[in-house]
């Protein structure tokens, strides 16, 4: 191990050195307010006096005096890149109006790409878009990753702060942080890295839990392997985490330690994982420590990649939860569903029919009761026994009552205007009544919205137009505001134009309306309730007890769910 006071200058001035960063790191994390703080540290050296230090950064040696591995410093590393071709641009433009002594051309070979020595590469699938953006300058790039995303934003970002500046004041920033003082760490193999893990970034984002864990394990390696194995080990966890890696990038819902977190919930305590030290003790509890680290590395990736093979799954019932909206609670259970089932999508999918049942019922209700606390024991109970699955569900839910079958009832029997589910739900039942069973999807509609058919309040003002039902004053009584107004009965999806152009219109023209506009079988069959072109209590009671009963708690029924 050898520690190199060096400086910005004195780390990228070879024509030959060079840095790379091994895909099992971190790509590019850092976001507006890490350029910012970076931008703020330089702008306060150069108005003061003292030296600017930078941190440490910690490489393997790969090559002595030419090629190494970044081990810790990959962010700032990369944000120097950024910057320096940030400067250089701004700077390069300025001098072809004004005279200072620059040479853009030797800054360059210094800091981005020698010959055909490109300086700095970063994570292999970013690579291409580095190379573009910041080592060749140029302006646009296809980007297909997020971490792209943030390198072609931190160039833009800096150039557009460094014009705000004299020219006088970039020239002396570029000069001190060719001066700032950094401390080069150079380790001889992963066996020295792994002994490094606790180092942090300085004046960066904090590590991740991935990247911590991923540390941890290599360092655990290190400690319980035999001397002739170390190295070996060591690198077999740095594999594992290139490969989970990879799979990161490619993560569209996500981030990685959300992942892990899940993964913990599913194999390490269930609902009850907290923190890494839930692992740290499963670990340090282990007869054979190596072969734990070992295991739970590649069930981690395991997980990694199914949560990946789930994100491009278009499983009918998983679409469902999408449109839901997946909460935490989920993904677990879809985990071990993958260990279980593999690419068995029928199973999967029954899984998933299971599970937006629960769903559906915990947003319909929205208890401040803890449901996850209650999933515990289902979740740990879990095998892949699909039909225990599903009477576990259906008994606790029913034991705990908050979810269960009659408060399922009383929530979908009252108030349902501005219920978080009322869209999805609608969508659902326009799918029970279109013709032929034409699954319709969870279509769309423009600027969707609900329709109150008896309306909710007259328009400016005016009175209740004709058709519907009101008192001798012309307003609604106390039963029908509390009972009918705004129940399912009297809902449906509409389209914001459609609801615009008939406001509150007497009842036989809006009923013309939906016979003319019949974009939906909803509308269509609000005829089929109608008492002399009238829209009263009992045609908002008759269509309700359908919606209701025929539809809705046997659509959101654990019993309907068919395991084979």
């Amino acid at each position: 191990m050898q520690f190199k006071p060096t400086t910005i200058l004195g780390l990228f001035d070879s024509s030959q050195k060079h840095y790379i960063i091994p895909v099992y790191q971190r790509a590019y994390s850092w976001d507006a307010d890490n350029w910012n703080t970076f931008l703020t540290d330089l702008k306060e050296q150069v108005n003061g006096d003292n030296n600017y230090f930078y941190g440490n950064l910690l490489f393997e040696t790969i090559k002595k005096d030419i090629t190494y591995e970044v081990i810790d410093g990959q962010q700032r590393l990369t944000t120097l890149s950024i910057f320096f071709r940030a400067i250089i641009d701004v700077l390069k433009l300025r001098k072809e109006k004004e005279k200072f002594e620059f040479e853009p051309e030797i800054k360059e070979s210094i800091y981005l790409k020698n010959a055909g020595n490109v300086k700095l590469r970063v994570v292999e699938y970013d690579q291409a878009c580095f190379e573009s953006v910041i080592v060749e300058g140029k302006e646009k790039f296809s980007t297909a990753t997020p971490s792209q995303v943030r390198i072609l934003k931190a160039k833009n970002h800096f150039k557009k702060e460094l014009n705000k500046l004299d020219t006088s004041v970039l020239l002396k920033i570029l000069n001190k942080v060719e001066e700032t003082e950094i401390t080069s760490i150079e380790l001889a193999g992963k066996k020295d890295s792994a002994l490094m893990f606790e180092l942090q970034n300085n004046r960066g984002k904090d590590l991740t839990n991935m990247e911590k864990i991923k540390s941890y394990f290599m360092y655990q390696m290190y400690v319980y392997s035999s001397e002739e194995e170390t190295e070996g080990n060591v690198a077999y966890v740095s594999n594992i985490f290139k490969l989970i890696y990879l799979i990161i990038n490619d993560l569209k819902t996500l981030n990685e330690d959300s992942v892990l977190i899940y993964h913990c919930n599913a194999y390490v305590k269930g609902f009850n994982y907290r923190t890494l030290d839930d692992i740290k003790e499963k670990l340090i509890a282990s007869k054979n420590k190596v072969k734990w680290i070992k295991d739970f590395a590649d069930e981690l990736h395991t997980s990694f990649s199914n949560i990946k093979k789930m994100d491009n799954s278009n499983d009918k019932y998983l679409k469902d939860l999408r449109n839901l909206s997946i909460p935490v609670f989920v993904y677990p259970f879809v985990i071990k569903g993958y260990k279980f089932f593999g690419d068995d999508n029928k199973k999967l999918n029954t899984l998933y029919h299971i599970l937006e049942i629960a769903v559906f019922r915990y947003k319909l209700i929205n208890s401040r009761a803890d449901l996850i606390s209650r999933l515990n024991e289902i979740l740990t109970a879990f095998n892949g026994d699909l039909e225990t699955l599903r009477t576990h569900f259906k008994d606790k839910f029913n034991d705990a009552y908050y979810w269960g079958d009659d408060r399922m009832y009383e929530y979908l029997d009252g108030y349902m205007y501005k219920n978080s589910v009322l869209n999805y739900l609608l969508w659902k039942y326009e799918n029970h009544i279109q013709n032929k069973g034409y699954d319709i999807n969870n279509g769309n509609i423009e600027d969707e919205q609900i329709e109150h058919i008896s309306p909710q309040t007259p328009t400016d003002g005016d009175p209740l137009a004709s058709g519907y039902e009101v008192t001798s004053e012309n307003i609604y009584d106390e039963d029908f505001l509390e009972q009918y107004l705004n129940c399912l009965g009297n809902l449906m999806l509409i389209s914001g134009s459609h609801n615009k152009s008939i406001g509150n219109i007497a009842f036989s023209q809006k009923l013309k309306s939906y016979k003319d506009n019949p974009l939906l079988n909803q509308q269509a069959e609000i005829k089929n309730y109608t008492e002399e072109e009238k829209w009263t209590k009992t045609s908002i009671g008759d269509r309700h007890e359908n919606i209701l009963d025929n539809f809705a708690v046997m659509k959101w029924s654990f019993d309907n769910v068919a395991v084979n």
